[in-house]
C-alpha cells in the first residue's frame, strides 16, 4: 500500500495480485471515496482456456476463477467479464460472428449471446 506525492489517492494491491485505488483526501467526510483498477482486472487463477475471434478484434479467454473476459486486443482494453459461471471454466470458443460465446464447464456446456458491454443474463446450457 502506498500514498501518492500528492496524498489524494492510495494505490494497493490485493491479495489476487490486482491493483486498486481509491481516492483519498483526510480533510473529505464524504463517503465518495470508489475503488478503481489501475490497469484492468485480471483474471486471479490459471486461465483454461482462449479463443480468437476471427472478425472482430477481440479474444476470449476463461479460467478457473470462474469467470469469462473479453478483452479488445486493437485497444489493449478489457470490455466485458461475467461472474455468473458456476464452476470453473475448461475451455471457450467465439462464434466467428463474434456475437456468441460457448464455454465448456466440468459438467455442461453453455453458451452465452456477446451483447455491448456485457454477456447476456440467462446463459443456454447444453
Amino acid at each position: 500500500m502506498v500514498l501518492t506525492g500528492t496524498e489524494d489517492q492510495i494505490i494497493f494491491t490485493t491479495e489476487n495480485n490486482q491493483l486498486l485505488k481509491v481516492n483519498f483526501s483526510p480533510d473529505d467526510n464524504e463517503e465518495k471515496s470508489k475503488f478503481e483498477y489501475v490497469i484492468c482486472n485480471f483474471h486471479s487463477a490459471p486461465i483454461t482456456g482462449m479463443d480468437i475471434c476471427i472478425r472482430k478484434q477481440l479474444v476470449v479467454t476463461c479460467s478457473k476463477d470462474k469467470t469469462l473476459r473479453i478483452w479488445n486486443y486493437a485497444t489493449r482494453t478489457l470490455d466485458i467479464v461475467t461472474n455468473a459461471l458456476s464452476d470453473e471454466a475448461l475451455a471457450v470458443a467465439f462464434h466467428p460472428s463474434g456475437f456468441h460465446v460457448i464455454c465448456s464447464l466440468v459438467d455442461k456446456i453453455s453458451i452465452y449471446n456477446v451483447l455491448g458491454s456485457d454477456f447476456s443474463s440467462q446463459p443456454r446450457t447444453l
